[in-house]
């Protein structure tokens, strides 16, 4: 590897860092903004699947 290039190695694995924190970042704000819009539903579905098991047993 020459010099310069060694120097520019520390550079990118930083970037990769950034990078998975990024779409770690993106995945959670989704995946809260998802359960905000549609938390209600998916409350309530649950919901009617615990009470028909109850109603079963």
């Amino acid at each position: 590897m020459t010099v310069s290039a060694a120097r520019f190695e520390p550079a990118m694995s930083g970037q990769g860092v950034v990078e998975y924190g990024l779409i770690l970042a993106l995945t959670s704000l989704f995946t809260v903004l998802i359960l905000v819009v549609f938390g209600a539903t998916v409350s309530d579905v649950l919901q009617a699947i615990a009470e028909a098991i109850d109603a079963a047993t």
